[in-house]
């Protein structure tokens, strides 16, 4: 089955690219141009160039797609509302649209579990739930409203609609650091360790990715999936942060207010420095609220997810060694060995070959300094620690 991706080079588009060709069909990277495509690193599949301000570039992206799997979206919480609104409303009637034209079956909409819900309690939603009178933040109305403009069009031109709603997705590679791996390297840098009232559930992308895939196959038309994983409280959420990184906390438990001042703080410091803030006052204003699913209607379809802890470990694999995290913070780690365990090895690619007069002048450069002393200490991507673990290091 050929399916076009929308959001190819994105956390989860890239996530969803490699499990449907996993799954033998024939997937298609629609990105932008001048997309960072490092996300699709050794992924065997061809790009078309499409940006969903464009109906005519979607439909040639689209062109000869049984499946189209829109994952492309603005996902954050410090984006102004008519961004979002461009993006992630604007941009799903486009594709919609330029689907329905292209003669495309079936289109999964990448939506979000928000659409469901929160809960003042601990307990657990579905898909029949929606958003009540909370307060919400910009990007939850914006989902919403994916929602039903997708709808509309797929009723309006008799296109079958899958719409699926991830929980609190979790992994890498994410370059660009999306605000659900934010919420880990957020405590990785607070040096108060505090956590919050409320929970969530934690869901890793290639879970989530291999959702997708059910649902281009096997997801009944008009209906919408929760894709999740794991509830936990924060604290419980933050205390598996700390057994698998190897630090003490959390410490404290701060509050709805707390975390909107906490937030203030850090969206100055940002404006200041020119980067993105790890902290914003819309999100904070969830603080309290308890974002729990179940995903026993995507269970029907053989959907299953990892633990908790599995999931938290492989997005602490990746993050780690990322820029996300300073290398200061980073030498103060003591790695669990599930963390280890969960690092995905990638293939380097071999260098280039070069001409016999290079290669004798690499020889003598590489002669040159393998008689410095500097040399003479074998590199080491970690180092055992008494307690059988070992702690990362710059070069892992």
């Amino acid at each position: 089955m050929r399916v076009a991706v929308t959001g190819a080079n994105g956390l989860l588009g890239a996530h969803v690219v490699r499990a449907l060709l996993a799954a033998g069909h024939k997937p298609v990277a629609v990105v932008r141009e001048r997309a960072d495509l490092r996300g699709l690193t050794g992924v065997d599949a061809p790009f078309a160039r499409a940006d969903t301000r464009s109906r005519d570039d979607l439909m040639r992206a689209f062109d000869g797609a049984e499946v189209v799997v829109h994952c492309a979206a603005v996902y954050s919480y410090s984006e102004d509302a008519a961004r979002l609104e461009r993006a992630n409303v604007d941009g799903t009637r486009r594709v919609m649209e330029a689907a329905s034209e292209a003669g495309v079956r079936r289109v999964v909409l990448t939506s979000s579990s928000v659409t469901c819900g929160s809960s003042a309690g601990p307990q657990q939603r579905d898909e029949t739930g929606a958003i009540e009178d909370e307060w919400v933040p910009a990007y939850f109305r914006t989902k919403v409203a994916q929602e039903q403009v997708a709808t509309d069009v797929a009723e309006a031109r008799g296109l079958e609609l899958v719409v699926a709603c991830p929980t609190v997705v979790l992994g890498g590679p994410d370059w660009r650091l999306v605000p659900s791996n934010a919420v880990l390297v957020r405590y990785l840098l607070d040096p108060t360790r505090t956590t919050f009232p409320g929970g969530c559930n934690v869901v890793a992308v290639g879970d989530v990715a291999r959702g997708h895939v059910l649902l281009a196959e096997h997801g009944r038309p008009g209906e919408r999936y929760l894709l999740g994983g794991e509830d936990l409280g924060w604290r419980t959420l933050h205390t598996l942060v700390s057994e698998l990184t190897g630090i003490s906390g959390p410490h404290l438990t701060g509050s709805r207010s707390s975390a909107w001042l906490a937030a203030s703080v850090a969206e100055g410091v940002a404006r200041l420095t020119g980067r993105p803030s790890l902290a914003t006052r819309d999100e904070a204003r969830t603080v309290g609220r308890w974002y729990w699913y179940s995903s026993a209607k995507a269970a029907e379809l053989g959907y299953t997810a990892r633990s908790a802890r599995a999931t938290v470990a492989g997005a602490l694999a990746w993050l780690v060694t990322s820029p996300h995290v300073p290398r200061l913070v980073r030498e103060s780690l003591t790695l669990a060995q599930e963390v280890y365990d969960a690092r995905e090895l990638v293939p380097a690619p071999l260098p280039a070959k070069s001409s016999p007069s290079s290669r004798s002048s690499s020889s003598r450069s590489a002669s040159t300094r393998s008689s410095s002393p500097r040399s003479s200490s074998p590199p080491s991507a970690s180092k055992q620690t008494s307690s059988g673990r070992r702690s990362s290091s710059p070069s892992s």
